[in-house]
């Protein structure tokens, strides 16, 4: 081989490496961003979800009239620590099946 053609490999190799590199930091980006957006997916098709059901919002505005602000919000407030709770107790409970049966 020629010294121009064993230059020309190595640069080719060299291009190459480079290119997977940046693949792979562009994946890494790319699954981020899909990450950040998965949450305003998922938030819009519950939107959306709801939106098309019009007796559903009218007994939401209802309930909201008779309960009141504050007490819906109090409860809201009381279902979302024992939500949280509840998820990570589902979280748990693979691990401590998993430990149980050691």
């Amino acid at each position: 081989m020629s010294e121009r053609t064993l230059s020309l490999a190595q640069r080719r190799l060299a291009l190459r490496a480079h290119c997977a590199v940046q693949r792979a930091e562009l994946a890494e980006v790319v699954g981020e961003i899909n990450e950040r957006l998965g949450g305003i997916d998922r938030t819009l098709h519950v939107v959306r979800h709801y939106a098309a059901r019009p007796v559903l919002i009218a007994g939401a505005v209802g309930v909201f009239a008779m309960i009141g602000p504050r007490r819906l919000l109090r409860w809201a407030g009381r279902s979302m620590v024992l939500l949280t709770a509840g998820s990570r107790v589902m979280r748990f409970l693979p691990l401590a099946r998993q430990y149980l049966q050691r």
